[in-house]
């Protein structure tokens, strides 16, 4: 994944991610920000699924909840965000549910994104 690391014109920290991965970008600005609890939280998290200490995980934040397995990480908007689309039948359910993944990485990528992440806001 790539990625790039910046200033707004405030001081706060800004990540940019690559189009497909673009949401993380904006999961780490708003919702992460200089947070370094939560992001070693998220790094010790990463370790425990690599060590098959925990087989999947949930993060919830203010926009975002992230769905973490022993392989990839899924990043999905919260139900408040997107409560107007509804289902029309069954057969369009499924392709509604596909609209809350914003995004998605594997594990391994997710984790030097946050290793990069803690040490430029560190």
């Amino acid at each position: 994944m790539e990625y790039q690391f910046s200033h707004d014109i405030l001081g706060q920290p800004v990540a940019s991610c690559e189009l497909e991965c673009e949401a993380f970008g904006d999961w780490l600005s708003q919702e992460i920000g200089k947070d370094v609890r939560q992001v070693s939280l998220l790094l010790n998290t990463i370790q425990q699924l690599q060590n098959n200490q925990m087989t999947s995980y949930q993060h919830n934040g203010k926009e975002y909840h992230l769905h973490f397995d022993k392989d990839e990480v899924e990043l999905f908007l919260n139900n408040n965000h997107i409560q107007e689309v509804s289902a029309v039948d069954e057969g369009e359910s499924q392709e509604l549910t596909d609209l809350h993944i914003q995004s998605g990485c594997g594990l391994a990528d997710f984790y030097i994104l946050l290793k990069a992440w803690q040490k430029f806001i560190g």
